[in-house]
This record gives C-alpha cells, sequence and structure tokens, in this order.
C-alpha cells in the first residue's frame, strides 16, 4: 500500500545550525557525557558562570563547574547525576553558587540509554540569571514589611476601640463614642484605601488596568479633589486653582484620573504648611495638569526615584510609598506620562495626558 502525497522527513541539520539554535536560547547551556567531560556549551552560560567553558571541553565538569548550594553544600556530592537511581529523569531548579560571587538558578536533565541498565549518556544542565527572582523575592518581602507596617496601627486602633465600646458602652459620654466611631470609620477607610492600592499595583504590572473613556472635566476633578481635603479639615486658604484656557477637551477614565489628583494633591498636602498650586493648561495636543507645593521640594538625585514602588526617603509624612507609582501607572495607562519638574522652592508634579477626541470617535 502507498500513500499519496510528500512524506514527512526528519531534517538533517548542519552542525553550525545546532550552534546557531544553541545560542539563540536565553538560558545556559552545558552538556556532559557519560564519562562527566564537558563537551557543549553556549556563551550565555560562559556570562552566568563568569568561567570561559568554551576553553575548557574535554575537562570534567565536576571540577570545571564546581556548584555549590546556598548552606555549603557540594551539588555534585549530593546530587550525582551518575550515581543513584537510574529512574530519574533529572532535578529541578535551584539556586546554585560558584566562585566569584556567581548565583545561577540550574536545573539538570538526565539523558539515558534504553533498558535494561539505563545508564546516563548525556547530562544537559540549563542555567538562567538568579538576578530577577533576587529582585522579585525583594520586592516581594518590602510589600509584606510595608503592608504589615500599614495594616498594624489602623488595625490596632479598631481592635481596641470597638472593645471600648463593647465593653464600657454605658460608661462613655456621647461625645466619646462618637469620636471612637470616628475614628474606626477613619481607620477602615486607611485600609480600604491601601487595599486598592495593591489591587492597582496589581493590575499595572500585570497589564490588566482597565479604562472607562469618556469626555471628563479636569477642572471639576480637581474642584473635587480639592473640596474633599477642606471638607476633611484643610485650610480652603491653602489651596489655588488655576485654568488657563476655558476649552479643555479630555477624554479618559473619571474615576482613574480623580485618583490622580487626589494623590498628589495629597502628597502636596503632606509635605509642608505653604500654598498649594495646580494649573490646567493645554500645550499643543495634550493637557498638562502641575501640582506646585511649597515644602521641603525633592533633591536632584531622588527625581528619578520617586515613582519607585515604596519610595519615601527624603520626604515628610506617613504614606505607604504606593501613592506615587499607582499614579505613574494610571498616567501611562491614559497615555501620558508624569514627572517632577525642576524648581527653586518646593516640588512641582507635571502629568500629561492626550488631548482631544480619540481618533476612533472622530
Amino acid at each position: 500500500m502507498t500513500l499519496d502525497g510528500p512524506q514527512p522527513v526528519e531534517p538533517a541539520l548542519a552542525p553550525g545550525v545546532y550552534r546557531a539554535l544553541l545560542e539563540q536560547l536565553p538560558e545556559g547551556v552545558v552538556v556532559a557525557d557519560a564519562q562527566a567531560r564537558l563537551v557543549l556549551t553556549n556563551q550565555r552560560a560562559e556570562r552566568l558562570t563568569g568561567i570561559p567553558l568554551s576553553t575548557l571541553l574535554g575537562s570534567d565538569i565536576r571540577e570545571t563547574l564546581p556548584l555549590v548550594s546556598p548552606d555549603g553544600r557540594s551539588f555534585w556530592a549530593t546530587d550525582n547525576p551518575w550515581d543513584g537511581l537510574h529512574t530519574r529523569s533529572g532535578s529541578p531548579e535551584r539556586r546554585m553558587l560558584l566562585p566569584g560571587g556567581h548565583s545561577v538558578l540550574m536545573a539538570t536533565r538526565h539523558i539515558r540509554g534504553g533498558a535494561p541498565r539505563r545508564a546516563l549518556q548525556w547530562l544537559v544542565l540549563t542555567m538562567r540569571s538568579a538576578t530577577v527572582r533576587d529582585r522579585i523575592e525583594a520586592e516581594t518581602s518590602a510589600l509584606v514589611t510595608t503592608v504589615a507596617h500599614e495594616l498594624r496601627a489602623p488595625l490596632g486602633a479598631v481592635r481596641g476601640f470597638s472593645r471600648t465600646l463593647r465593653t464600657r458602652w454605658e460608661q462613655l459620654r456621647e461625645d466619646q463614642k462618637r469620636w471612637m466611631l470616628g475614628a474606626i470609620e477613619t481607620d477602615a477607610a486607611r485600609l480600604q484605601r491601601l487595599v486598592g492600592e495593591l489591587l492597582d499595583i496589581s493590575r499595572i504590572d500585570t497589564g490588566r488596568l482597565e479604562l472607562r473613556r469618556r469626555p471628563v472635566d479636569l477642572a471639576e476633578i480637581v474642584r473635587a479633589c480639592v473640596d474633599r481635603l477642606v471638607n476633611n479639615g484643610e485650610d480652603p486658604a491653602r489651596f489655588r486653582v488655576v485654568q488657563l484656557v476655558d476649552d479643555v477637551e479630555l477624554w479618559g477614565d473619571a474615576d482613574r484620573l480623580t485618583q490622580v489628583v487626589s494623590n498628589l494633591l495629597e502628597n502636596a498636602v503632606g509635605h509642608g504648611a505653604g500654598k498649594i498650586t495646580t494649573t490646567i493648561d493645554v500645550v499643543g495636543d495634550e493637557v498638562r495638569l502641575d501640582i506646585a507645593d511649597e515644602g521641603p521640594g525633592i533633591a536632584p538625585e531622588h527625581r528619578s526615584l520617586v515613582f519607585s514602588r515604596f519610595w519615601q526617603a527624603g520626604r515628610r509624612g506617613n504614606g505607604n510609598g504606593l501613592g506615587l507609582f499607582v499614579v505613574q501607572g494610571l498616567a501611562q495607562a491614559h497615555g501620558g506620562h508624569v514627572e517632577v519638574l525642576e524648581t527653586e522652592h518646593g516640588a512641582t508634579f507635571c502629568v500629561t495626558l492626550p488631548g482631544g477626541v480619540p481618533d476612533h470617535l472622530k
């Protein structure tokens, strides 16, 4: 019986093709044979290990790569691929250390012969930089520390006031009850805001932030944010709103833009007792919002860091260091950006957003 049409053929690739494919891999690759001799590697592995592996082909891989776990145990002694059960197919990724301070995340794959012995024929080591994982672990640790710190005070206050109200209700005066209930409400709002910021950070990091765009009145948003601060006890004389043009055409998510303005105004309120000036202008095709305070300002060396997660250095206040990071993410989601301007006194944050009607609605 014959089959119509061309039959699939296993391509015979030239050695140069295999080499090119190997060099295109994002991971470092090292291969040893049944006698533990180094037979193949790529440039990525040399960069990760700091060892000129291509000049050491034929050497004993156990001596060429003296891998040690973080607790000081030799990988080759504790996980000898040429010994042990013949059913082993490899080892999962783990952190390994090399001389010179190099740290890599390494996994192995065992390529074995057929039954019955299934002897190890080839050992393939893949490795990648531990830098990204270290950064993620450091950020996770900082996040946990920050969240724990931010939760401790309001939760303690809510618990304490709740217990006092429950156990001493009859003994407390009405004004004391109202004050404690107000404190509970304030701390609950603080917790709600922290949770909201954390959710926003997650959406920003994963690209899942959704915007409900419509025509918005930026001046109205600014005035509403100022009114809220005044209702919370701030002196209305501190705030000045300047709109340099009458017609500001802006499409955006009103709730998210309110969040941007609110965060920047609260940041200004917390950094000095002077006036806070908000200026709305149109420059070319862009809408520009400047919020300037008369506080101590931001040192030049810190201006590139202010929008980093958890940044608080050089600025007073009890913020958690998340607000400006969220502001940057929301501005970028609108197709704009935010920056700190160079000023002689105080700090000025400038938000620039695309103006006009979106192209798909024209």
